[in-house]
């Protein structure tokens, strides 16, 4: 068991402190000297970035995926809202769900909006609104 034990500590001194043992009898560890590297080696190594390839990109804006979620919102709201309801509540409901698509807001996209809006609305309410009252919406 003795022998098992020196052979042990022998492996684990040899294989974790080798060169402090050797340097005990004299064997020293030759260290590289590092030659400094200039900085315009190390600058060499970076490649110059753009500012502008890290910004969001500007892609074109297709209006069925603006409109889509809109209107898959609008219908489903007007769907479970009831006949009974008043027009300033239904107004004002499709002016918050306008509200949460910001891509909506602009002008080009106003009058397919409006179109969209009143369809809507004549589909589940007709003859109930008029055209200024999805216009009021805007206001």
């Amino acid at each position: 068991m003795l022998f098992a034990l020196i052979c042990y500590y022998g492996y684990v001194a040899l294989k974790y402190f080798r060169w402090e043992i050797l340097s005990l009898i004299g064997i020293k560890r030759i260290e590289e000297k590092g030659t400094p590297i200039s900085v315009s080696e190390i600058k060499k190594q970076f490649t110059s970035s753009n500012h502008t390839d890290f910004l969001p990109k500007e892609y074109p804006v297709d209006a069925t995926i603006i409109f889509q979620p809109f209107w898959d919102e609008a219908n489903a709201y007007l769907a479970e809202m009831k006949l009974e309801a008043q027009k300033e509540e239904i107004l004002f409901a499709v002016k918050m769900i306008v509200e949460k698509y910001p891509g909506l807001h602009s002008a080009e996209h106003k009058q397919g909006l409006e179109t969209a809006i009143s369809g809507l609305i004549a589909q589940y309410y007709p003859e109930r609104f008029t055209a200024t009252d999805i216009q009021n919406i805007w206001h």
